[in-house]
């Protein structure tokens, strides 16, 4: 066995599989994958966007992260849009204004990261040519792939209030309406073929140039011309000057597993902090999906994220307190906290999901977690190059003087956490998930349900889930409705979703070598969500 790649989307997963199958190494098989998924999956992901990948190298031990973050225009102020404000989520910070200039169009797009991110990942890991890998995504865009559930669910669907429906978001402009609709000017139903051509030429011209190309280059050029006649604050210059984010990742422990995950503004202090806080507890003497379980889950969940609300920034212009928020000593108040009986406040629901992720391992040990993200796509396509642009702007808060304000230059917080537990200096768990701010909780409770369950990967995907950000709890319809009524009980306000694995929990990936906490490491498993995709492809 060569290999494994879990995404979401199974024909990306099955490009990965096959540049693992030919030699190539798992860092080969995670730019091919990502590529992909662009194209199968292109209002979660693509070449307008952003990520966040965790890497290690086993020849050498090899281990840290690669941001590559979206960054706020050179034409941003902090209080531009203070005034015109006329709502936010509480719990991700999503910004709502009247003409929806946070969540579509040119003024929601910020520098974008992705090409650079991937490029310079390959330059540093890669054994196989650039091009060669971006080729399987080029043919898929051209040959057209076909709709998933997934894809049109998410465009078809109900948004949350405040939020424009898919429709509405693929008609922002006539480019994106053009490709993005079907011929009767619909969003494109499950089955029929959806063709990419304009995005694979594009490709084609970031395979032959690579990120310069896209950056500086004449597609460069293209690009800050469009932006500028049509109002967005990404300059040339600002392009020109973008650079990805190299170090460590944010370093754990628990239960004898280190954890590794992104600094900020991701959120990997956020799910350490929330491990630290278990770790005072027996969690695994509970049964799972009980309401003992449920009941320590909300809470811890929700009091790491009032850290997250009040701390979690850009490092490069704020001081975030990283190592206050991963101490045992923060955990250790939490859990004496929620011993004597805290609840979380009550506060508004999350966003809707969105953003992909995959996870991939080799033979070698060779490790990638990669997630990344259009945030939930501007509905904006660049005439002629077939791919959205990002809507990052509406992660940002419009009010000045606060953690997560805007200004140029400066990347807003994210949910993301790509992970790895690692064993004696060696990655068992490799994980991560997509999904807006849920992320945090399907990567943790994937955690849980493997180390102090001893779940195999796939069932620690896929067991009934909650989530709750320092508000209500919100529980899939699978969870028994006799826990909901205890954990109503002892004061939580709970929202019981009618579908049995709801899309908006976030899809967490895995790969897990062993067969739980207690036992002997070295078993090679696979777990792809069930609540959306699910593609895992083995390389034999």
């Amino acid at each position: 066995m060569k290999g494994v790649v879990v995404c979401p989307q199974p024909r990306a997963a099955d490009v990965g599989a096959a540049i693992l199958a030919k030699g190539g190494t798992a860092f080969d098989a995670a730019v091919a994958t990502a590529f992909s998924q662009m194209v199968n999956d292109p209002f979660m992901c693509g070449m307008g966007g952003m990520g966040t990948l965790q890497v290690f190298r086993a020849a050498d031990g090899k281990h840290e992260m690669i941001d590559f973050h979206t960054r706020g225009g050179a034409k941003v102020t902090p209080s531009m849009w203070a005034a015109d404000q006329t709502g936010r989520s509480e719990i991700s910070g999503y910004s709502f204004f009247a003409d929806n200039r946070s969540e579509l169009g040119y003024t929601a797009v910020m520098i974008p990261g992705t090409v650079r991110g991937f490029h310079e990942f390959h330059a540093r890991y890669c054994t196989m040519d650039w091009a060669d890998l971006l080729a399987p995504a080029i043919a898929q865009a051209r040959a057209g792939v076909t709709v998933t559930p997934f894809y049109s669910g998410f465009l078809s669907g109900t948004p949350m209030a405040g939020v424009p429906n898919g429709h509405t978001r693929i008609s922002r402009t006539p480019e994106s309406a053009r490709i993005f609709l079907n011929a009767q000017g619909k969003v494109h139903a499950v089955g029929e073929t959806l063709v990419l051509s304009d995005m694979a030429d594009t490709m084609e011209r970031v395979a032959r140039g690579g990120a310069d190309e896209y950056y500086t280059g004449a597609l460069g050029q293209q690009i800050a011309a469009d932006f500028a006649a049509n109002g967005a604050f990404i300059t040339a210059d600002d392009l020109k000057n973008y650079k990805v984010r190299q170090g460590m990742p944010v370093i754990g422990s628990y239960r004898g597993f280190e954890v590794a995950s992104n600094p900020p503004p991701g959120s990997g202090a956020v799910l350490i902090e929330i491990l630290n806080i278990l770790e005072n507890f027996d969690l695994g003497r509970h049964p799972p999906g009980g309401v003992e379980h449920m009941d320590l889950l909300a809470r811890a969940l929700a009091a790491a994220h009032v850290d997250r609300e009040a701390w979690l920034a850009d490092p490069e212009f704020v001081d975030v307190p990283v190592e206050t928020m991963i101490s045992k000593d923060r955990a250790a108040h939490w859990a004496a906290e929620i011993r004597k009986g805290w609840l979380p406040g009550h506060r508004q629901g999350s966003p809707p999901s969105c953003t992909t992720h995959l996870s991939v391992m080799d033979a070698a040990g060779n490790a990638v977690s990669v997630t990344h993200t259009l945030g939930t796509g501007a509905g904006v396509v660049t005439p002629g190059l077939g791919f959205q642009w990002n809507n990052a702007m509406k992660l940002f808060d419009p009010q000045p003087g606060r953690a997560n304000s805007m200004a140029p230059g400066k990347a807003r917080t994210t949910g993301m956490v790509p992970t790895m537990l690692l064993k004696d200096g060696k990655p068992v768990l490799v994980v991560g998930a997509p999904g807006g701010s849920v992320i945090i909780t399907a990567v943790l409770t994937t955690i849980l349900n493997i180390v102090d369950f001893g779940m195999t990967a796939a069932e620690a995907v896929a067991l009934p889930r909650i989530h709750c950000e320092a508000g209500p709890v919100f529980a899939e319809a699978r969870v028994q409705q006799s826990v909901v009524d205890a954990l109503r009980a002892r004061g939580h306000e709970v929202r019981h979703s009618p579908h049995s694995f709801d899309p908006t929990m976030s899809r967490a990936h895995a790969i897990w070598l062993g067969g739980g906490s207690r036992g002997a490491l070295g078993n090679w498993q696979a777990g792809a969500d069930p609540r959306g995709g699910a593609g895992v492809a083995w390389a034999w």
